[in-house]
């Protein structure tokens, strides 16, 4: 039997962000993975000199916090940002549409048309909402026009979010736009302020990946001599007794512990949490995910007539295209490929199309050439593929997703000690994953050496670092 302090289930991510920020003010953590592996989905796989990702292929930060992070775990220097002034694309009747980074450009831009661009303008005299939930179709298209969010607010929620504005949440979702309402009134004048007035408070955002790959990440997170790490290890029971956690996982190895971290998908979380408490296993286990195929082709540069200057492009749906939007990493990171050649990354399913996801490799290659024969003018065959296929991928942050959330909360607050730290909450992104870690480690810290009893009706559980 052993005891400690504090106790992760679940290296990924958010796991390791906890546990890193723990040890980091110089508490021992203990992290369990059922897995033989840490970083649950984030991993680099290396194969005939391509180097691919099976999930999250790039950081992009604004936050201050995971840039100390970043240098604290000894990062900088393996940083690699992406190739500069690069295009973001979008798909728009069947082709290929810069889209405009800069506002003096916006009125040159073919991506909206002038009734767009005129509603667009009127953004700022909309009036607030007064419901106390939208999805992000309800949010856009009252705020910026159904053009803006059929053409780019669609595309972006199904291409990296792989979810469905018709059914996401907007404040969940998308918290910074939903805030400048809130705040300012408008999205538009909010903008208008941070950029302006405040702007010397605005950290600059900055998109990299590392020179082996994402994986790096993983690897600093977990080498800190504070955390002790258990792989292959499947908790099978937890019990809270005397004001303590007990577990017993691979049937037989046991660990107490004060404070609980879970950090597993959300149906794994429901099945640990059902034996002493059903109502929050019932609203964590509720949560749904979509399934979601990354397809990784390489082919020779000769083989593609685009001139591939950007990051790569989205999709919107009614475009019908087979995949959710497609990553040119080989003009993102120099060192993805052997010389002469390319990646191409292509996500495939998602919410809008989960059937996909079944297709065989054979079936989704063959869909994904003919659409980038289209769009790229690609000839010929990969020389090259790789597929990652993740039957839960990211959670969908459906219905109204901020209630689900305070009842969440709620229900911890009957039990002293346990957090809940995961992607189903908070964000989805690696950034805000270390971000929200290591703001848990910071509430963990401050309450460890009250009594336990302080933390019924507590608002500073764990769980509402959730809120934007």
């Amino acid at each position: 039997m052993s005891r400690a302090e504090v106790l992760v289930v679940g290296g990924g991510i958010s796991g390791l962000s906890t546990a890193w920020g723990l040890a980091q003010q110089g508490i021992p953590v203990e992290v369990w993975e059922k897995a033989p592996r840490l970083g649950g989905k984030i991993c680099t796989n290396k194969n005939s000199g391509y180097i691919t990702e099976q999930a999250a292929s790039l950081l992009l930060n604004f936050r201050p916090e995971v840039d100390r992070c970043i240098e604290a775990a000894g990062l900088t220097a393996s940083k690699q940002s992406q190739g500069k002034d690069l295009n973001r694309y979008v798909v728009r009747q069947g082709k290929l549409t810069e889209v405009p980074m800069q506002l003096s450009r916006l009125a040159r831009s073919s991506l909206w048309s002038r009734q767009a661009k005129l509603r667009l303008l009127a953004e700022v005299f909309m009036p607030r909402s007064r419901q106390s939930h939208e999805s992000v179709s309800q949010f856009i298209s009252r705020r910026l026009g159904r053009e803006i969010l059929d053409s780019s607010i669609e595309p972006f929620i199904a291409g990296i979010l792989a979810s469905d504005p018709d059914y996401a949440d907007a404040r969940t979702v998308l918290p910074r736009l939903t805030e400048l309402e809130r705040q300012y009134g408008s999205i538009t004048a909010g903008m208008f302020v941070n950029r302006i007035i405040k702007r010397r408070r605005i950290n600059r955002s900055e998109a990299f990946s590392f020179n082996q790959g994402m994986e790096e990440l993983i690897h600093a997170l977990s080498s800190h001599p504070l955390i002790r790490l258990k792989t292959n290890c499947a908790v099978d029971e937890i019990q809270f007794q005397n004001n303590r956690w007990h577990l017993q996982a691979n049937h037989g190895k046991q660990h107490h512990a004060r404070h609980l971290i879970i950090s597993t998908p959300a149906n794994h979380t429901a099945n640990l949490l059902f034996p002493i408490d059903s109502d929050l296993s019932s609203l964590v286990g509720d949560i749904q995910y979509a399934p979601l195929s990354v397809v990784h082709l390489g082919f020779d540069r000769s083989q593609i007539q685009h001139s591939l200057n950007g990051g790569g492009f989205l999709t919107a749906r009614q475009e019908k295209l087979s995949f959710n939007g497609n990553l040119w990493m080989s003009s993102l990171f120099s060192n993805r490929t052997p010389s002469g050649k390319v990646l191409l990354t292509s996500y495939v399913g998602g919410a809008r199309h989960p059937e996909r996801c079944s297709w065989s490799d054979d079936q989704q290659v063959s869909a994904v050439t003919s659409d980038l024969n289209r769009l790229i003018g690609l000839r010929g065959s990969p020389e090259f593929i790789h597929i990652d296929r993740h039957h839960q991928a990211l959670p969908l942050y459906y219905g109204n997703y901020q209630k689900r959330l305070s009842a969440i909360t709620e229900r911890l607050e009957h039990w002293p000690g346990l957090h809940l730290v995961a992607n189903y909450q908070g964000g989805i992104s690696v950034r805000e994953r270390i971000y929200q870690g290591m703001k848990a480690a910071q509430l963990i810290s401050k309450t460890r050496e009250s009594p336990l009893s302080t933390f019924h009706n507590s608002t500073d559980k764990v769980t509402a670092l959730a809120a934007p």
